[in-house]
This record gives structure tokens, C-alpha cells and sequence, in this order.
């Protein structure tokens, strides 16, 4: 796959990623090493956005989320979250307690985390 210059890119999953990012980045997964122009580094995924960027010792270069997603197969519907049978967009006002919890709860997915609590409080407890 080329850019919009020409240069190739390249995505190994899982490659070798720690060969250029030994940490693990808070927030961030990492799917594997991608080569661009030239350069190689490990490709981060953000656990809230989706976003993907190229990671070398913990410095972080944006990408084109288009060239990212058409080179790992991913559908083009630009990022767009997931739609919900039967789901609404709602805001919600929370104190960083709460933000903290639902972060934890659904991996750094808030909305996720809010369901997930939401569904154990409506379960019943076994007694």
C-alpha cells in the first residue's frame, strides 16, 4: 500500500514492536510494527479512540487513520463507534471518581464501562 507521496506502507502484526517501543504506553495497545517512507516503528492503537499512531521510544507520530485502516483491513467507515441496536447518544456529567471507574471498567472506554456497571447492578445476586 502507498501513501499519498508514494511511499510504501508496511504493517507486521504482530512484528517485533518492543524492537522500538520497550514500554507499554498507558492508554495505548500495541498491534504490531509499521514501516512508512522508510521508517519502521511500533503501531500503538488508543484504547479510546481507536486512533493509530507510530511509536518510536515513546515518541508518537500521527498517521492517516485511512491508509492505517485500509492497510489492516479495517472497514472505511472513517472510525465511526459502533452502533447499538436500540442504542442513543446521551452526555452524561460525571466526577473524575466516577470517569476513573469507567475508564477501568470497560478498558479505557467510559460509555463501555458505564454499561458494564450498569448490567451488574441490574443482575441478580445469587444468595
Amino acid at each position: 500500500m502507498r501513501d499519498d507521496k508514494g511511499h510504501r506502507i508496511q504493517i507486521e502484526q504482530p512484528g517485533r514492536p518492543r524492537l522500538y517501543q520497550l514500554d507499554d504506553l498507558p492508554g495505548y495497545e500495541i498491534v504490531g510494527v509499521i514501516t512508512l517512507a522508510g521508517r519502521s516503528g511500533a503501531l500503538a492503537r488508543k484504547y479510546s479512540n481507536g486512533v493509530f499512531s507510530m511509536v518510536n521510544s515513546g515518541t508518537m507520530r500521527p498517521l492517516d487513520q485511512r491508509l492505517v485502516k485500509r492497510a489492516l483491513g479495517i472497514g472505511g467507515n472513517a472510525g465511526a463507534p459502533a452502533q447499538m441496536q436500540g442504542g442513543g447518544r446521551h452526555n452524561v456529567y460525571l466526577d473524575a471518581e466516577s470517569i476513573a471507574i469507567a475508564q477501568a471498567l470497560g478498558d479505557g472506554n467510559i460509555s463501555r464501562g458505564i454499561r458494564l456497571a450498569l448490567k451488574s447492578r441490574t443482575e441478580p445476586n445469587p444468595a
